[in-house]
């Protein structure tokens, strides 16, 4: 299977970076996972959704409203994609369970896997479809497939949101990856006939071919596929294999 597509708006946030400059000299370099502040300017979010929202939340909120703020659509159909959701809200939730402490329905609400695509659509209005992921290692090709079915369903354009953070607390041993906190978020079109554009391509056998230096292995997947969207330089990416016998090739068409 190869799907072809273009990015028409991007952005994204993690520790120590924000702007496009700041993440176009990290995807450059040899990046290494973001260290720093989250620069997390949430003044459009209403005070009472903000108490609701955590970290990870916000970083998906605000990279989801700068893409939008760069299309002219007032409703467009979303794909959220996330290994792990908001699992500090779930681990909690465990927490009071296990010291017989009543459960709050509100905070259930919002530890779910889809709680983040739910507050958002609530707090901008949105009605579109709205499709969360949880595809493990592979999440932002999943989230990909996804977007480019909703347009050969009709759509013009598709938002993808991609959100992780380090897993909290007891969870920590589990964490099958490196981990991060980002997010960022991209307006999927489909590829124009001799256009710049993207293609993702399902391998029967995954290989870490694109990566031969080992420099992203410190890096979280999501991460690593950021990296690839933003570094000019790279015309061909194999990801690390998802599962034994499969993987996924990116690349970069220059129309």
């Amino acid at each position: 299977m190869r799907i072809e597509f273009s990015i028409q708006a991007h952005s994204a946030v993690g520790r120590g970076l924000r702007t496009p400059c700041q993440w176009g000299t990290w995807a450059a370099a040899q990046p290494s996972a973001p260290l720093g502040e989250l620069d997390l300017d949430v003044s459009s979010i209403p005070a009472m959704a903000r108490r609701r929202l955590g970290s990870l939340a916000k970083m998906a909120v605000v990279v989801a409203d700068d893409v939008l703020a760069q299309t002219s659509m007032a409703d467009i159909p979303m794909v959220w994609v996330s290994r792990y959701g908001d699992s500090d809200k779930s681990l909690r939730l465990l927490r009071a369970q296990a010291g017989a402490q009543p459960l709050s329905p509100t905070a259930f609400a919002l530890s779910v896997h889809n709680g983040v695509a739910a507050q958002y659509s609530i707090l901008r209005g949105m009605v579109s479809n709205a499709i969360c992921i949880a595809a493990s290692a592979a999440g932002p090709e999943a989230g990909i497939v996804e977007a480019i079915g909703l347009l050969h369903e009709g759509a013009s354009a598709v938002v993808l949101v991609c959100y992780d953070e380090c897993l909290p607390g007891e969870y920590a041993p589990f964490g099958e990856a490196p981990a991060a906190e980002f997010a960022w978020a991209i307006v999927v079109g489909l590829a124009q006939p001799d256009g710049p554009g993207f293609a993702l391509t399902a391998t029967a056998a995954g290989s870490d071919a694109g990566d031969p230096a080992g420099s992203q292995a410190g890096l979280p997947h999501g991460l690593q596929v950021l990296r690839f969207l933003l570094d000019p330089v790279q015309t061909e990416w194999a990801a690390p294999q998802a599962a034994p016998g499969r993987g996924w090739t990116w690349e970069r068409m220059h129309g």
